[in-house]
């Protein structure tokens, strides 16, 4: 299988940076193949520009190279991995603008059968989330709104809870749980 895992973090430091490396460690200790995006230090912009905007409804508009690449990357994928810290209880603004430019009608038909994996970093806990709705609120916009206009048929969210804690037990499990 090969796997397209696409990390946004401006800090390679960052927990979100350590559940990535994990995640792929444990796609590699599964002879899976690895292709990872990084949207910060890759040079994406993420700027939706006019010429973006140009023939949108036409699906076979001519794509800037650097859009036609990252789609081509998407088709070549069997599996699609985004891991990303959820700020403002959505995706942060670089990947948004990244599926923005890059989930677009060229790609209709050619990602119905790959399965999409969002591993979502919340800072908040289980309850906290589910008090207010917000975990409810996420798996309906990445799995039916974003991978829905995309034409995904499987895809779902794995939250991370509570990656603020300062429990060394704590994030090691969730580096575990990213490893698995």
């Amino acid at each position: 299988m090969k796997a397209l895992v696409t990390v946004t973090h401006p800090r390679k430091d960052s927990l979100t940076y350590h559940v990535m490396d994990r995640f792929i460690e444990g796609l590699k200790q599964n002879n899976h193949e690895v292709d990872l995006l990084d949207l910060y230090r890759d040079g994406f912009n993420p700027v939706y520009t006019a010429e973006d905007e140009k023939d949108w409804q036409n699906p076979d508009k001519i794509y800037a190279p650097v859009v036609r690449k990252e789609m081509d990357r998407i088709v070549a994928a069997d599996t699609l991995v985004f891991v990303f810290p959820l700020w403002q209880y959505s995706v942060p603004s670089m990947l948004k603008g990244y599926l923005d430019k890059v989930w677009n009608l060229g790609l209709f038909g050619k990602v119905d059968e790959k399965k999409v994996l969002w591993i979502c970093l919340t800072g908040g806990d289980q309850a906290h989330m589910s008090k207010y709705k917000r975990e409810e609120m996420l798996t309906q916009y990445l799995n039916v709104i974003l991978a829905g206009y995309a034409r995904v048929k499987e895809s779902r969210v794995e939250l991370l809870y509570d990656t603020l804690s300062e429990s060394k037990q704590h994030i090691e499990s969730l580096l575990e749980r990213a490893y698995h």
